[in-house]
């Protein structure tokens, strides 16, 4: 036997169901992405605008070390310990200028311990930067560039640094070394006729930047992470209460295309503020009755119609009957009876 094809439950009526999706779950999708772009932009800027605060003051901080310790230094004095004093063994020099130098930086870097400060001049190659003296000389242990020490830079970060030989510059983007997490700041050293004669650099502590955005991650997100779950509840109940007149008039809908015209409209009809589910509402009252009556006036239509047809069938029938052989055989048989009849009563009187 053919096995007879099941009907595909994807297909109603010769449609494909489409897939059904709530209206209160469209506006709940809607709002949450809505409540998301809205949340996910406000924590942007307010935390932007954090680090940016804590930058602009940290900024600030750096200028003006640069510019008190700058003036300090005895451009002279400098120019000549760099171009006189001999290098040692282990990376210094005995030259009582530079230890001068040295000490100055040291307590600037007392006074700030945030900082950390240098002195330098332009290497002889590219990109090269060739380093004088350093706070972290007169540390224990001691740290940082030694007396004439070259360090070649990529040519980026190059670029910023002997910058610092022309004019004040900064380099703000946060680095990490074994130290910490630092920004830089450059600015020149000038003799006493106001030449350029090397730069001052100064690398200051940023770890307060990551503690400010730290602060403001652990401030921020629980406190958006809770307000967007109350919002998402909030949205969730108003949408089922907007939504609540359009279901109930989606199931009076239904029972009508079932046939049963015996809907109560009222509740959808009759409301304080109207609205356009009320003004549908309205409309589909008045329709329904249209609806019921044009049905009614078709069922009076129909059943004359059914009796026309019936009646025409049954002369039809009746017509088949007379036209046929043996009905007019009948109908000769029955007069030769009357005839028949009619004789003998005559005969009889």
């Amino acid at each position: 036997m053919q096995d007879i094809p099941k009907p595909d439950p994807k297909i109603i009526h010769g449609k494909k169901r489409k897939l059904f999706v709530g209206l209160n779950v469209k506006l709940l999708i809607t709002f949450t992405l809505l409540f998301s772009m809205v949340f996910g932009g406000a924590y942007y800027w307010f935390y932007q605008f954090a680090t940016d605060a804590v930058m602009n003051r940290l900024k600030e901080d750096l200028e003006t070390l640069l510019t008190g310790v700058s003036s300090q230094i005895d451009g002279d004095q400098f120019q000549d310990m760099v171009q006189e004093a001999k290098s040692r063994d282990d990376g210094y020099t005995d030259d009582e200028r530079y230890w001068e130098q040295a000490r100055f930086l040291h307590q600037m870097q007392l006074i700030d311990p945030r900082a950390s400060f240098y002195t330098y001049i332009r290497g002889d190659e590219a990109n090269e930067v060739t380093f004088i003296g350093s706070s972290g000389a007169l540390e224990t242990p001691r740290y940082g560039v030694t007396f004439r020490q070259d360090i070649v830079y990529p040519a980026k970060d190059a670029k910023v640094i002997l910058k610092g030989l022309d004019e004040t510059t900064f380099y703000l983007t946060i680095y990490h070394d074994d130290f910490g997490d630092w920004i830089s700041g450059y600015t020149p050293i000038r003799d006493s006729n106001g030449q350029i004669v090397g730069a001052l650099g100064v690398d200051f502590l940023a770890s307060y930047v990551l503690e400010v955005q730290q602060d403001v991650k652990n401030a921020l997100i629980p406190a958006f992470l809770l307000t967007y779950l109350l919002l998402f509840i909030m949205v969730y109940l108003i949408s089922r209460v907007l939504t609540r007149p359009v279901k109930t008039l989606t199931r009076i809908a239904e029972r009508i295309g079932e046939g049963d015209y015996d809907q109560d409209l009222t509740a959808l009809t009759q409301a304080r503020f109207s609205d356009e589910i009320n003004t549908l509402a309205s409309v589909f009252e008045i329709m329904v009755d249209k609806v019921e009556q044009r049905e009614e006036r078709l069922k009076r239509q129909v059943s004359e119609l059914q009796i026309l047809i019936d009646e025409s069938q049954r002369r039809e029938q009746v017509d088949e009957i007379v036209d046929t052989d043996f009905f007019r055989d009948l109908q000769q048989k029955a007069r030769a009876m009357r005839a028949g009849l009619a004789s003998r009563t005559a005969g009889a009187s």
